[in-house]
C-alpha cells in the first residue's frame, strides 16, 4: 500500500462516491488542471483530507499505512449512503490495525475483540518480619481470564499459584481463586459463584465466597459459603455467611455501613474517609462483634502525596476477624492489640506498586512487611 499516487487515487474513488461542493482549491500544490483537482478539493471541504501544514496535499509523496488510516477514520464520521458506506467499510477492514491503535472502532473487529477472552494478572513478592521470629519471603503470581458468553452474561475466572522458599518443603501451591458468571437481575448486577468480598476497608471481611453476590446503586448484598479461616495456624472449615453493605458520599465523606454473619459470629461496622485539608485525608473504621460484645476501632490520616497512612488500632481480644492476608499483614483475633500501624505506598513505575506496612502493638511482637506488585 506504500506507492506513490495512492493518496490520490484512493481520495479520487472517495470522492467519486461523494456529493460534496467544491470551493477554493486548499492546496498549493494541487493545480486546477490536475486530474485529481475536484477529487482533492470535495474531500478536503468534506474533513476527510487534511493535507499538511505548510498548505500542500503532497500527492506524489509516499503515503504511509497510517497517513490512509486516518483519512478512512475521516471517512467514517461522514453521513454516508448505501454505495459510499460500502467503500468506506472496505477500506477499514483493510486497515483495521491502524485504526484500532488510533482508537477507531471498526465495525466487525470490535465485535470480534468483545468476543476474545481477556487476559490479565499481577505478580507479587512479599517480605515479612516480625519480631523475634524467622523472616518469611512470598511470592505470588495471579492471572485472571474474563470474557463474555453472550451479550448479556459474563464470566471471570483467576488461577493463583503462590511459593514460600524459605520454608523446608519449599509450599508451592495453585487454586482457582474465582469463577463466576455475572449478569444484570431486574436492575441489580449479579455475580454467583465464587467471588471477592470486601466489606468496608476489610477489617470485617475481605476474602473469598462462594454464592450469590447482588449489587445495585450503592448496596452491596451477599449470600454463601466463605472459604474457611485461619487463626493461628489452625484451619476452619467453611462457614455460611451473609453479608451486607451500604455506601454513600455525605457532604464530601464516604461513607460505609456493614453487617455480617459469618458462621456462629455476628458483626457490624462502619467506616468513613473525608478530606480535611489539600491532600490529607482523615480516616475512621469501627467493627463491633455482636456475639460477644467485643469491639475494635481505628483511626488516622492519609497524606495522599506522600503515600503514607498513619493509624491507631484498638481492638478487644474476639473481635471476629476474617481479615485475608493477601495484601496485608492479618490483625489477630485472638488478643487484645492496641497502638501504631503506619503504612507508605508508592508507585514504582507504570503498573508496578511499593507497599511498607509496620506494625506495633501491645501483646503481640512488632512487625514489618515490604511487597511489591506488578501488574499485566
Amino acid at each position: 500500500m506504500n506507492k506513490k499516487l495512492l493518496k490520490v487515487a484512493v481520495t479520487t474513488a472517495l470522492a467519486a462516491s461523494m456529493a460534496v461542493p467544491a470551493f477554493a482549491n486548499p492546496f498549493s500544490d494541487v493545480p486546477a488542471k490536475h486530474w485529481s483537482y475536484d477529487a482533492v478539493n470535495k474531500l478536503a471541504q468534506a474533513g476527510v483530507v487534511e493535507g499538511y501544514g505548510d498548505g500542500t496535499f503532497r500527492g506524489d509523496k509516499t503515503v504511509t499505512r497510517y497517513e490512509m488510516a486516518q483519512i478512512v477514520a475521516n471517512a467514517m464520521t461522514k453521513s454516508l449512503n448505501a454505495d459510499q458506506k460500502a467503500t468506506v467499510d472496505q477500506l477499514s477492514k483493510e486497515f483495521a490495525t491502524e485504526l484500532n491503535t488510533l482508537g477507531v472502532k471498526v465495525e466487525g473487529m470490535q465485535n470480534q475483540l468483545d468476543k476474545m477472552v481477556k487476559i490479565s494478572g499481577d505478580a507479587r513478592v512479599r517480605y515479612t518480619n516480625v519480631e523475634d521470629e524467622k523472616d518469611k519471603t512470598d511470592l505470588r503470581t495471579r492471572v485472571s481470564f474474563d470474557g463474555n458468553i453472550n451479550e448479556d452474561v459474563k464470566y471471570n475466572a483467576r488461577l493463583s499459584g503462590t511459593f514460600q522458599p524459605n520454608q523446608n518443603n519449599q509450599t508451592v501451591g495453585i487454586k482457582l481463586d474465582t469463577a463466576n458468571v455475572s449478569f444484570n437481575a431486574l436492575g441489580a448486577d449479579a455475580t454467583v459463584g465464587r467471588q471477592d468480598v470486601l466489606l468496608g476497608s476489610g477489617i470485617m471481611f475481605d476474602d473469598k465466597m462462594t454464592g450469590l453476590g447482588l449489587q445495585a446503586g450503592g448496596l452491596k448484598l451477599y449470600a454463601g459459603n466463605n472459604t474457611g479461616t485461619t487463626t493461628n495456624d489452625t484451619a476452619n472449615d467453611s462457614e455460611r455467611m451473609y453479608a451486607a453493605e451500604y455506601g454513600a458520599n455525605i457532604f464530601g465523606a464516604k461513607i460505609t455501613a456493614d453487617y455480617l454473619k459469618n458462621g456462629d459470629n455476628k458483626a457490624y461496622g462502619i467506616n468513613g474517609s473525608a478530606p480535611i485539608t489539600t491532600g490529607v485525608t482523615a480516616l475512621a473504621d469501627y467493627v463491633k462483634n455482636d456475639s460477644n460484645d467485643a469491639d475494635a476501632t481505628a483511626f488516622g490520616v492519609k497524606f495522599n502525596k506522600l503515600g503514607l497512612t498513619v493509624l491507631h488500632r484498638d481492638a478487644d481480644a474476639g473481635v471476629y476477624n476474617a481479615y485475608s492476608s493477601a495484601d496485608v499483614i492479618a490483625l489477630p483475633t485472638d488478643k487484645a492489640i492496641k497502638g501504631m500501624e503506619y503504612q507508605f505506598d508508592k508507585s514504582l513505575t507504570k503498573n508496578a506498586d511499593l507497599k511498607v506496612k509496620y506494625q506495633d502493638f501491645d501483646n503481640m511482637n512488632a512487625r514489618t512487611s515490604a511487597a511489591v506488585n506488578v501488574k499485566f
